[in-house]
């Protein structure tokens, strides 16, 4: 998730670039702050699709992980049952090993 974060950050950075370049009116055809802006705004567009590669690729995670932790309950639940049914039988052994020594 850091990863989301640092390039989010990133994206964040690249659109106050931007909306500086635009707030000082470094807008003027042909200038050489409109090349600084077609780059910053090409910066944006990488990120951009950083982001969505890095979402994708969240989601994948995800979806792995899902199936990976329902695999794990239902192995918990077969685990608890076989727990349930050896209790169940020390504790007749148990009964019956005490109705033998009379205890």
């Amino acid at each position: 998730m850091s990863d989301l974060k640092k390039a989010s950050a990133r994206l964040e950075q690249a659109v106050y670039r931007l909306d500086k370049a635009l707030a000082n009116g470094h807008l003027q055809a042909g200038s050489a702050p409109d090349q600084a802006l077609a780059g910053a705004i090409a910066e944006v567009e990488r990120e951009r699709d950083a982001l969505r590669a890095d979402v994708e690729g969240l989601r994948s995670e995800r979806a792995r992980l899902a199936l990976a932790l329902e695999d794990a309950r239902e192995r918990h639940t077969a685990a608890r049952q076989t727990n349930e049914a050896v209790a169940e039988r020390l504790d007749d052994a148990i009964g019956s090993l005490r109705a033998i020594l009379g205890v």
